[in-house]
């Protein structure tokens, strides 16, 4: 489970800084998102490309 800190923390998962985004087990990221100190982050699914975009042009070369 991939979790944000809402503060510094320190435990078996190592020093974390407020807003350090890290993995840890189920069990544990349920436990601190219990205790109020890490909220949960969901992974971005990975941006595709449309056939609609146009790729951009370059500037024509001045000879």
């Amino acid at each position: 489970m991939k979790v944000r800190a809402l503060a510094n923390i320190s435990g078996p998962m190592g020093r974390k800084a407020a807003g350090a985004e890290f993995v840890v087990g189920a069990a544990e990221g349920k436990d601190l998102i219990e205790r109020k100190l890490v909220v949960s982050v969901e992974e971005a699914a990975p941006v595709k490309e449309t056939a609609d975009e146009k790729p951009l042009k370059k500037a024509a070369a001045k000879e």
